[in-house]
């Protein structure tokens, strides 16, 4: 089980990253802070779970999101994610349809029916790889134990749902903030 912490690369200056794109939507959005932390935990490699990863971002600002991300899940896509699926109403109203995060060019798409809960990355042809998203506006103590739960749990639970209900189940942590 690997958890996973890294501090995103400082913005580029280059200018590249604030044009439009092909769709004439913006290629861009909010960069992080360079000191910020990616709060991510994979799935044990070979368990029957339909989620890949769990991650808990710091905001609703996809882009900003993203951009912290993507880099540190190349390894396990086996190449750049070209390819991320979000649900529309889960996060903030910048939602461009395109995100240039180094030299790659990233498609988002934006699903009303996709589980809020959850995110879907894809590099080309290979199988795409679910992640639940942990709410940024959870307790932290609640999202903290869930991480540090799953980064040694040698089993997941199958859906987004049955993961998230692990925080509910546990009566010591207090409940989930809304």
């Amino acid at each position: 089980m690997t958890t996973t912490s890294l501090q995103t690369p400082a913005p580029s200056s280059d200018l590249d990253s604030c044009r439009l794109d092909d769709d004439g939507g913006p290629a861009w959005g909010a960069r992080p802070d360079p000191d910020t932390n990616v709060r991510l935990v994979w799935a044990p490699p070979g368990g029957s779970t339909r989620l890949d990863a769990v991650w808990w971002p710091r905001s609703r600002e996809a882009t900003t999101e993203l951009r912290a991300l993507l880099p540190i899940v190349r390894e396990r896509l086996g190449g750049a994610a070209t390819r991320v699926s979000l649900n529309i109403d889960a996060w903030s109203a910048d939602q461009p349809r395109r995100l240039r995060i180094g030299d790659t060019l990233v498609r988002l798409g934006w699903f009303h029916t996709l589980d809020p809960t959850t995110v879907t990355l894809g590099h080309g042809g290979e199988d795409r790889r679910s992640v639940l998203v942990i709410p940024p506006d959870w307790n932290s103590s609640v999202a903290r134990e869930l991480l540090r739960h799953l980064s040694a749990a040698r089993h997941w639970p199958d859906t987004a749902g049955e993961t998230l209900q692990l925080s509910a189940a546990r009566p010591e942590l207090p409940p989930c903030e809304k």
